[in-house]
């Protein structure tokens, strides 16, 4: 499939308007309290036509190598840029020349802007199913801002994310997603694909796609409910929108179920922007000074990316637990005298 020619199509239908086809949250609410301040340092061209409202840059980049999926003018990769510092690298990926080269216009006045003696980011007119250019396991982190669901491959898409990943990588993005499937006739609809709304994944398929890739627990940080006019609606009745914060690590710690092998994690609370507690995902908030006992799953995050820098760890995996609400499967047989399930207690506590 030619991806570029893609893009293109979708871009044409999507027109000059960032406004009209932006589906993430206001940028008041989600630009991080750290780069906020930042983005008095970007030319004015660049945020007046980037296409996205929210801004998807999770905490400790700084050194980092960080990759920007389908940056647009490249509102998020300077901003990026600022925040891995000039040790760390931004790599810019737009399938649309025309945006690309507002990026590329002020390069070298944004590097001038922030201070730095040599260019600590790259823009290449590429697409995310096609990431050739980038050598495996050499990113940090991967972002996206609202255009995943643009893609016409997810899986090769989230494949190429999950090689170019270190071990540790995340992959950080925000975008919108369904309660059920989209019908194919409306999916395959591009003026609605280009809206953001048809290219939507049903929220369990996209689950299913990300254990078929390896990110065997994926987390979602934040939601909130999709705008729709009326018009939309109607197109798509009875199925609902929201826009999603979800983070997917990738390590070989992780298990496709919560597991537990004693472990547990006290957050230092050592984050700029969380000096009270760290948001791991919508459910879970580790309270800073507080040991929490988790599953392995958390934990893996804590020993293998790089947020391992702001919790403390104990356990060393030497002992198996099990399924860390109670298997019941094996404890419902007769005469079994272990754990009870939740709902009778007591059972292993965690943060899952």
């Amino acid at each position: 499939m030619d991806y570029i020619a893609y893009y293109n199509e979708i871009a044409e239908i999507q027109g000059a308007d960032p406004q009209a086809t932006a589906r993430t949250r206001d940028a008041d609410g989600t630009i991080p309290g750290e780069a906020r301040p930042l983005l008095f340092n970007v030319s004015a061209e660049i945020k007046n036509t980037y296409h996205e409202l929210g801004c998807t840059l999770p905490p400790l980049l700084e050194g980092c190598t960080v990759l920007d999926l389908c940056c647009g003018s490249g509102r998020d990769t300077y901003l990026a840029a600022q925040l891995v510092g000039p040790a760390g690298r931004v790599i810019g990926v737009e399938p649309v020349e025309a945006r690309l080269n507002i990026a590329r216009k002020y390069l070298d006045q944004e590097m001038r802007q922030f201070g730095y003696d040599a260019a600590n980011v790259e823009l290449v007119h590429g697409a995310p199913e096609d990431l050739s250019f980038v050598p495996d396991n050499s990113v940090d982190v991967v972002v996206s801002n609202g255009t995943f669901n643009l893609s016409p491959d997810k899986d090769r898409y989230l494949c190429e994310v999950r090689r170019v990943l270190v071990e540790g990588g995340e992959f950080y993005f925000t975008d919108v997603f369904t309660d059920r499937r989209i019908p194919a006739a409306l999916a395959d609809n591009m003026k609605l694909r280009a809206l953001r709304l048809a290219g939507a994944l049903y929220i369990q398929d996209f689950r299913r796609l990300s254990v078929a890739n390896d990110f065997l627990d994926p987390r979602y940080l934040m939601t909130w409910k999709t705008p729709l006019t009326d018009e939309e609606q109607a197109l798509l009745p009875d199925i609902a929108f929201a826009t999603i914060t979800t983070r997917l690590i990738k390590t070989d710690l992780q298990e496709d179920i919560c597991e537990s092998y004693g472990e547990t994690v006290t957050y230092k609370g050592t984050l700029p922007d969380f000096p009270d507690y760290f948001l791991f995902d919508k459910d879970i908030k580790f309270p800073t000074g507080k040991t929490c006992t988790v599953c392995g799953n958390v934990s893996g995050l804590v020993m293998a990316s790089r947020y391992g820098k702001v919790f403390d760890l104990t356990g060393d995996r030497s002992v198996h637990i099990g399924d860390t609400h109670g298997d019941h499967i094996i404890k419902c047989a007769p005469d079994f005298t272990g754990v009870v399930d939740e709902d009778d207690q007591p059972i292993q506590a965690s943060c899952c």
